[in-house]
């Protein structure tokens, strides 16, 4: 799970700085290669008192035709000074090819030591949709000022796509049934191990979009950005998954001693940075989760599909439901209480049970 600390209060600035990041692997904390120490990108990002936070900016597309789409761009912004300030959000809407397919500007008021949101709306005239076979990415360009002056701007790639779900039809994007014909992926990557050099994400996505593959899952943790990033331009649709166990663990020393504490910053944390890939189409609240038939583990189910729906509101929210294991149960409809809070049912390995539940 990505996360950011802000170093302000730690700084000496009148002398060096040394920032020490200590790894402790410890037990046997996860069922399958987890790897070890700093494997994905880190930054040292600058900012001023007024400016736009991480993930701050989100793009979603209420509206989505090949005649008409609407885009809206939320964009948050912090005041770090005692005073309060009139700032400026200014976005502008580029295709891939460069052209400038909408711009806007909205006033905002910042409370001191306080924050805003502004939502820009764009018009989008015969948009390229993005879709498995035509990925078409568009990027925003936002910039926060105050007085004229620019505080803080940033760049986010998005794609234009609708996502539907039905009894009739099945998966439908842009109104066009899909069938996900993929697999479930681990974040490592093979001989190289868990370190997600941009290169080596890429090439495995096209490794299995040339074997036939559209989709992949997350197994069972939230991929890279750079995996992500090569999906958006490949047009490999995702499974988003946040976690492997929650409250009951698999591993004595596994997320589940930290579920209680951690899960809704993770969410979170997952919600913000991946909702403005194109790529992924569903979310995943969790992998063969033990206490799932329970009563505290379907209201575990209800708290995570309401955080998430809290932060995206379109995209559907699923879960990977293997079978019972229980001997004293009824076979499968032992697991009917795991899908209550859920929009697509997901299921492992138990594809005799297709036809039956599309019935039921």
């Amino acid at each position: 799970t990505s996360f950011a600390y802000d170093l302000t209060p730690f700084l000496n600035s009148a002398g060096e700085n040394v920032l020490a990041v200590r790894v402790r692997n410890e037990g046997q904390n996860s069922r399958w290669y987890s790897g070890s120490g700093i494997y994905r990108h880190v930054w040292l990002t600058l900012t001023d008192k007024v400016r736009i936070p991480l993930w701050g900016v989100g793009v979603t597309s209420p509206k989505v035709s090949a005649e008409l789409s609407t885009v809206e761009v939320a964009v948050k912004a912090e005041n770090r000074n005692k005073d309060s300030a009139h700032a400026t959000v200014r976005a502008q809407i580029v295709g891939h090819d460069g052209n400038v397919a909408g711009q806007s500007e909205r006033a905002l008021d910042l409370p001191a030591s306080g924050e805003s949101t502004a939502t820009l709306s764009f018009d989008i005239q015969s948009p390229m949709l993005w879709s498995n076979a035509t990925p078409y990415l568009y990027r925003a360009e936002v910039e926060l000022l105050v007085a004229g002056r620019v505080f803080d701007q940033t760049t986010v790639t998005f794609g234009i796509r609708s996502v539907e779900v039905d009894i009739e039809h099945g998966l439908r994007i842009n109104g066009e049934v899909v069938k996900l014909k993929g697999g479930c992926v681990h974040h490592d990557n093979g001989l190289l191990g868990s370190a997600a050099i941009d290169r080596a994400e890429e090439r495995r996505v096209e490794i299995l979009k040339a074997s036939g593959y559209n989709a992949i899952r997350t197994s069972h943790n939230p991929p890279s950005p750079a995996f992500l990033d090569a999906c958006d331009r490949m047009g490999m649709m995702v499974i988003d998954e946040a976690f492997d166990c929650w409250n009951l663990g698999k591993n004595d020393d596994d997320y589940h001693l930290y579920f209680n504490e951690w899960w809704e910053r993770d969410i979170n944390s997952m919600l913000l940075r991946d909702r403005n890939h194109p790529s992924v189409i569903f979310w995943s609240i969790g992998n063969e989760i033990d206490g799932r038939r329970k009563p505290e583990g379907v209201a575990i189910a209800k708290k995570l599909r309401d955080a998430v729906k809290k932060l995206d509101p379109v995209r559907p929210v699923t879960m990977a439901v293997p079978g019972p294991y229980d001997h004293n149960l009824p076979q499968w409809q032992a697991n009917d209480p795991c899908f209550l809070h859920l929009d697509v049912g997901g299921y492992n390995y138990q594809w005799q049970q297709y036809e039956i539940d599309h019935k039921r």
